[in-house]
């Protein structure tokens, strides 16, 4: 049998920004009975860490990065929560999970996927969007009754933020709630380093933790 589309031809559209043969590929990668886990690791996640890469590299492009972030979230939408829906049992029964991108970093398009799985699970997620204080995420956590705070950054710089949140959480009688780091910087470094609870290594990863399993 012929085979149409890869997941690099995924990849490819979500680079070029082309939303509507994005959801094409997906769909039938999908239904060829690609694991939705593999097609966000190795078709979303993979095409926009080579956006970052371009980011480092001094090849900045905004409208580059809008039309592949909308790609992004146009297969997440249209084509991702579909899928799931009626596949998982949702095990989140409405858990609080606070997320947002750290003080120092503006890059959303990764914590976004995050948002939309935990969704798809039962999670309820309140988004801080981007460029939050550690000490936002500590009065939200504690105000919403959060079990766990979700932290992202694709950015080495913040570090330093990072490491607040925990220490700020304690310090306010937040011990029981968990602290995740994840994103392309965050990853790199241990648990200890970030003074985190878990380093996740991917959306899927960090799903796994805060269903409650072991790192």
């Amino acid at each position: 049998m012929k085979i149409l589309f890869s997941i690099q031809d995924l990849s490819e559209a979500i680079l070029k920004g082309d939303g509507k043969r994005a959801v094409e590929v997906s769909r039938y990668l999908l239904d060829e009975g690609l694991p939705v886990e593999d097609l966000i690791h190795y078709g979303l996640s993979s095409a926009l860490h080579s956006l970052d890469v371009k980011c480092t590299m001094e090849e900045f492009n905004l409208l580059e990065i809008m039309l592949a972030g909308r790609a992004v979230m146009r297969v997440m939408d249209e084509v991702v929560v579909r899928h799931m829906e009626g596949r998982i049992e949702p095990d989140g029964r409405g858990r609080v999970v606070i997320l947002g991108t750290i003080q120092g970093d503006i890059h959303e398009l990764g914590k976004h996927i995050v948002r939309t799985i935990l969704m798809a699970h039962g999670f309820r997620v309140i988004d801080l969007g981007k460029d939050v204080p550690p000490q936002n995420f500590v009065a939200t956590a504690l105000s919403e009754g959060a079990e766990v705070i979700g932290i992202s950054s694709l950015i080495t710089l913040t570090y330093p933020e990072v490491r607040k949140v925990r220490s700020l959480l304690h310090g306010r009688g937040g011990k029981g709630i968990k602290v995740v780091a994840g994103g392309a910087a965050l990853q790199q470094a241990t648990p200890g380093d970030l003074n985190v609870d878990f380093v996740a290594r991917d959306v899927f990863h960090a799903l796994h933790y805060i269903k409650g399993g072991e790192g």
